[in-house]
């Protein structure tokens, strides 16, 4: 059981949360399913939350933290921008399909509710502004040549990976793996690396 003074306690809720909303939708999972889910009375699941929606909430944003923590690439100070690039891409859509259902159903919830709509948007921006600055210093650099503007592509290339990722959440883990080659491949290309011929051939293969 937990107890208000549990540190805990509310952890445990947003993980049971995130497992009923992924397995049941959001309809039906109601605070009581949520509670029983984590082994606790309704009172002290109102307790933490002041309803479902404030509990999805939490769950948005353990998920959009999720997100950004995956783009904090650690990097050697020789490290390769071309690595780099690639390490951060997989990452990314990575978490897209490890968040599965919960992923899709944030951005539905997005529409509707204020709360999370602002959530995703922050989030968003801020993985969003991190690919702009690594574009603008690869630019600055002499590294590579943008085929467009830092912000237009960094944004064009962040949201196909996010779309792409989302319609594969379901799909094999072979059809995964060759999207994020695919992806990876593209970006290099659109950055201005150059030669990405190897990306290519193993995307095809």
């Amino acid at each position: 059981m937990l107890t208000n003074g549990d540190d805990r306690g509310r952890p445990a809720l947003v993980e049971a949360a995130g497992r009923c909303f992924a397995e049941l939708g959001y309809e039906r999972t109601t605070e009581a399913v949520i509670a029983a889910a984590a082994g606790v009375s309704e009172a002290e699941f109102r307790a933490r939350f002041a309803s479902r929606d404030d509990a999805f909430r939490a769950v948005a944003a353990e998920v959009f933290d999720t997100f950004v923590e995956a783009q904090r690439i650690p990097v050697p100070p020789d490290a390769d921008p071309r690595s780099i690039l690639r390490a951060a891409t997989a990452a990314f859509i990575e978490t897209v399909y490890s968040s599965g259902r919960l992923f899709t159903m944030i951005e539905d919830r997005a529409a509707v509710d204020p709360v999370i709509g602002e959530q995703l948007e922050a989030a968003h921006n801020r993985i969003l502004g991190r690919y702009i600055r690594f574009i603008e210093r690869l630019n600055q650099a002499g590294i590579a040549t943008p085929c467009a503007e830092p912000a237009q592509l960094a944004r064009k290339l962040s949201e196909a990976q996010w779309t792409g990722a989302a319609r594969l959440i379901d799909a094999s883990p072979d059809e995964q793996r060759r999207f994020i080659v695919e992806m990876t491949a593209a970006s290099e290309r659109f950055i201005g690396f150059g030669e990405v011929a190897d990306l290519t051939s193993r995307a095809a293969s």
